[in-house]
């Protein structure tokens, strides 16, 4: 059953509710100015809803429906973060640990460059992997990227890849034993209620999705496309309340948020995902998330430096901020223009989202 978050006043929740509302407009502008045709935004403090909103047209050539809260979008790589957390929970069930490596679970892989990176590695962006190949044009992909030449020593690179959690997804498939769809439906969806989340979105989802440039129901990715629509890096569709509520799984104080719903990882596992499990020099980043100061957390300059998050190559953003006990959700499909425009206006929307909400806070 899908869960119902509880709206609140924001001054009751310590925000002043006008320069929240600042934020919306924002979203609006970016609307008017053609950087998508349909945006969806919500924030939380404290696990309540303080600041929603939504704007534009879902499906602009198919339908005149305006976007509402429920339409569903193509995550990218915030599936990324599901897939952190399904390997999270297989290291609490004692079926792995973050220093194997993955050749000791991948076929083919023992004998492999690739084969002697770590589970962590992967997570953490430092395995030394390409950052991004065609390998659904090729019969294999899997085998394809196992016997990819690592540009890296393990662990000496941050680059960000699609490739290495393109491995997890498949490890993971193997360890646990089903598929990602399958895997994630258990074990992170139904828990949840996060009823509008899935992979390869049925027929009768179709009417609530936000165009992008592949066909309806289709993930954007093509790596994800060519590999059946699901994958360890892409895939996921879901709404901002769905994305809200699976925030607040993974929150440090998920305990408090959730209390009728079983936190998606135990308290220990949560702090790898919201702590940096990086060492510098390297980029910073968590167990599936960005962290302070990697340049792909569009933090802003005002919300706390302990927060972390995720961005999608749609258009898509998923932040939380425990110091000051915040969600922020803004969800667009940025590439229905993309033949029009390059994307860096969205990423610097995405800053000054993030600052009008941090102004926002009392």
């Amino acid at each position: 059953m899908t869960r119902a978050l509880t709206i609140s006043d924001a001054e009751s929740m310590g925000m002043d509710g006008v320069r929240l509302e600042r934020a919306g407009d924002l979203v609006r502008r970016g609307l008017e100015q053609k950087l998508y045709s349909a945006a969806v935004w919500m924030v939380l403090r404290h696990g309540r809803v303080v600041l929603q909103g939504c704007c534009g047209a879902a499906q602009p050539e198919h339908t005149a429906a305006a976007c509402s809260m429920q339409t569903v979008f193509d995550a990218a790589s915030i599936s990324k973060t599901i897939t952190a957390v399904l390997l999270l929970q297989a290291v609490e069930e004692g079926l792995l640990h973050l220093e194997q490596q993955c050749g000791a679970f991948l076929p083919g892989a023992a004998d492999t460059a690739v084969g002697r990176v770590t589970l962590k590695m992967l997570a953490t962006h430092t395995s030394g992997l390409p950052a991004w190949a065609a390998v659904h044009e090729t019969a294999n992909p899997l085998q394809t990227i196992l016997h990819t030449s690592l540009e890296a020593e393990p662990g000496s690179r941050y680059a960000y890849s699609d490739l290495g959690y393109i491995l997890l997804g498949s490890l993971l498939e193997q360890v646990l034993q089903a598929p990602l769809p399958e895997l994630a439906r258990k074990r992170i969806f139904q828990p949840l209620g996060m009823d509008s989340s899935c992979y390869n979105p049925p027929e009768h989802m179709h009417e609530r999705l936000a165009a992008t440039t592949a066909p309806l129901g289709q993930v954007h990715d093509p790596n994800a496309r060519g590999m059946g629509g699901a994958a360890g890096h892409a895939g996921l569709f879901s709404t901002a309340q769905d994305l809200a509520v699976f925030a607040l799984a993974v929150h440090p104080h998920s305990h408090t948020h959730l209390p009728d719903t079983p936190p998606a990882l135990s308290l220990l596992a949560r702090s790898l995902v919201s702590t940096r499990q990086t060492a510098p020099p390297l980029s910073a980043h968590t167990i599936g998330w960005f962290a302070w100061p990697n340049g792909y957390l569009p933090l802003g300059d005002l919300l706390s430096r302990q927060t972390f998050g995720h961005t999608g190559f749609t258009g898509t953003m998923l932040l939380i901020d425990p110091v000051h006990d915040l969600v922020i959700v803004l969800l667009t499909n940025r590439v229905y223009y993309e033949r029009e425009n390059d994307g860096s206006a969205v990423l610097t929307q995405r800053r000054l989202f993030a600052n009008l909400i941090g102004a926002a806070l009392r």
